[in-house]
This record gives C-alpha cells, structure tokens and sequence, in this order.
C-alpha cells in the first residue's frame, strides 16, 4: 500500500464527506474554537455535559479531509463518555500521533486507528490532533469556570513526554507573579507571533491599545495591512494567549485601522533592526 493511500483510506474519506455529528448546540456548557495556522484549519465544538457525562458534542469544521475526519471520528468516539475517560482516549490519540505509540484496538478507538498513516506526513499530524486539542483546551476552560476557549494549533510549544513533570498550576503561577495585571497582559501578547514576519505582534506596533477592568480584557489591534489573510490566525492565537492567564475571564477585541500601522514609527528598534529599517 503506498503512502497516499495510507493517508487518505476509505474510512478517512467517508468521515470527511459524511461527517459525524456536524453542526452547532444552541445552549452548550462550553465553546471551544480551534485554528490551525499551517494547514488554513479551523473548528468550532459546541460541548454539553450531564455532570461528568459528555452528552452531546458538534463539531463545525472548515479545512483539510485529515482534521475534519478527525474530528468527526472524536465526536463519535468521546460523545456518551465521561471527562475522563475523554481526556484519557485524546492523550491516547496523541500519544500515538506524536511518539509512535500504537493505538489500541477498542470499539470507540478502531475509526482512529486508520489515522495512524498520518505519522509519515508529519506536517499533517497538527491536522489530525486539532480536534482533540481544541477539545482539550474547552475542558481545561470549562474546570476553571469558563464558557469559552480558544486553541491555536503549535503555539503550546514541543510534545513533552507522557512521564514529565506535571507544570505548575496557572493560578499557582499567578500566585508568584509580581507583575501588574497590565505587565501580564503585555507579557502574553508579546508570545503572539505573526505568521507572515515570524515577529510578535508587541513589539512590532500591532497592539494600539489595551483596557483592563476586572478579569475582563479589551485589546485594540491591527493588521500589517487590511488584506492581511492572517487576521482571525493573530486573532485566535491572541485570545489563546490572554486566557492562560488565569484572572481572565473575558476578552474583547476591536480592529482598528485607524492610523494605519507603519514599523517605522510603531515598531520597537530591535524590530526595526530585524527588518532592516533605519
């Protein structure tokens, strides 16, 4: 069998084209949107739970046939099931996708399985495991009390092993900041990247403002220009950023056009010198 059609088997195609649980829950418990920048994928999962019981789950998804099978086939496999056992088959999942591991032959995991060709395409991978991050990052959301997440795919840095040590908690983090909610605000805009410079959007000059009230964050940004195809990318990587910072509660964002952004007057000087600007 040659790697094309390992990659794209039956099963992954008939997901792709009669996806399981497609659409959007009107009153879910929790909303978790995902985006991944390298590939152009994105997917909005509307999730309701029963106490612990994982009821109901939509997936609405836009980008390659890998992610949305994938997506379909978690769905399938996770709705009925508790948070547990959930976040027990995603580590699974991406256990197999990112260290070789194999992916047991149960009922619920047998669809997956045939993602396992995925592995030789190792750009495809982030496409595969989209899913089960941006459902990850809805139930990680969901324990802190909130509605709402967003999950950029590769700005959560390398794979680390199963065996790590576990990171410290974000509230404990908080606990030892001695940085001013502005100062932290400021600090988790600067990990944004753009994709098109390879430049955070900080000190580039992208951010023209940012209000604080409470755990409620309003930032004013721009573009490198208005047709700038990287926006909801910058936009999506920026709330995912501002909600790691575990006093956020919610976040508002306003584009602005007004002045339009020149790195000549708006960019810091180390990225001045970066882009050759003197």
């Amino acid at each position: 069998m040659s790697l094309t059609d390992d990659l794209y088997r039956d099963i992954i195609l008939e997901h792709f084209r009669n996806p399981r649980n497609q659409g959007k829950l009107e009153q879910p418990t929790f909303i978790s949107h995902g985006t991944n920048p390298f590939c152009g994928d994105e997917l909005e999962l509307t999730v309701e739970l029963e106490g612990e019981l994982i009821r109901k789950i939509r997936v609405q998804p836009k980008g390659c046939s890998i992610s949305q099978a994938s997506a379909s086939m978690m769905t399938e496999a996770i709705q009925g099931k508790t948070v547990p056992q959930a976040e027990e088959m995603a580590r699974r999942f991406k256990a197999a996708m990112l260290e070789g591991a194999s992916l047991e032959n149960t009922p619920e995991m047998e669809d997956l399985q045939a993602l396992e060709g995925v592995k030789k395409y190792p750009v495809r991978i982030k496409c595969a495991i989209l899913g089960w991050n941006t459902l990850l990052e809805g139930l990680s959301a969901h324990h802190k009390g909130k509605k709402e997440a967003t999950h950029v795919e590769g700005e959560e840095g390398e794979h680390k092993p199963l065996n790590a040590e576990p990171e410290q908690p974000a509230a404990a983090q908080a606990a030892v900041s001695t940085d001013s909610p502005e100062e932290q605000v400021r600090g988790a805009l600067r990990t944004v990247i753009d994709p098109e410079l390879n430049l955070n959007i900080l000190d580039l000059g992208l951010i023209y403002g940012t209000e604080i009230q409470g755990g409620n964050v309003k930032v004013t940004y721009t573009l490198t220009s208005p047709g700038c195809p990287l926006g909801p990318v910058i936009k999506g990587q920026m709330q995912s950023a501002l909600l790691r910072l575990s006093w956020v509660k919610e976040i508002q964002t306003e584009l602005a056009w007004i002045p339009p952004w020149d790195p000549k007057t708006m960019a810091s000087e180390d990225i001045k010198t970066e882009l050759g600007i003197w």
